[in-house]
């Protein structure tokens, strides 16, 4: 296993090393630079719809219990902490998607759930809060609100006309790195 992604990975750095250098002109390679051009016109235009969420969760949340119970060295109603670091409000974060000008962005129910506070991040650094709107626990969809105007709109396509095998690009905030590709 180790071995595959070792070898995927070098693959990966070459390719970008032969598309980034001026190496011999060949169709390949300029076949390759021209993808290469696409995917960075793609992600500069649909980022502009992607926000940034984080949130605060709620003290006693679900998120916040798991890590609470798993130290528990004193017991129950002796007075002291059940927990010497105990966590009283947890930090999490996500993204989501423009739907509507007027402020409304799809995200994943999972992200906001437990949230005490949401702060949306828009592209251009301006930041807003947030208020749930609607969610789905069995999709994982929530819709949240925020007091903006004449934002920029994902475009979302029809997804029963999409074939296995063609490229997708996700856009994201994982581990704190804002509009990830």
């Amino acid at each position: 296993m180790m071995t595959s992604k070792f070898v995927l990975l070098s693959f990966a750095f070459g390719l970008v090393f032969l598309i980034s250098t001026n190496a011999t002109a060949s169709p390949e390679l300029d076949l390759a630079r021209q993808l290469n051009r696409a995917f960075i016109e793609v992600a500069d235009k649909a980022s502009m719809d992607v926000v940034v969420i984080n949130v605060v969760e709620k003290p006693g949340s679900s998120s916040a219990d798991s890590y609470d119970d798993e130290a528990d060295a004193e017991p129950h109603g002796s007075g002291k902490s059940a927990h010497p670091y105990k966590v009283e409000k947890m930090f999490g974060q996500g993204s989501g998607v423009v739907i509507r000008k007027d402020g409304y962005i799809l995200t994943n129910n999972h992200v906001v759930e437990d949230a005490d506070k949401i702060e949306v991040k828009l592209r251009d650094g301006r930041t807003f809060p947030a208020e749930i709107r609607g969610r789905d626990t069995q999709s994982d969809l929530a819709v949240i609100k925020i007091a903006a105007t004449d934002l920029p709109v994902a475009r979302l396509a029809d997804s029963s006309k999409t074939r296995v095998g063609e490229f997708a690009i996700a856009i994201g905030a994982p581990f704190s790195l804002d509009y990830s590709v």
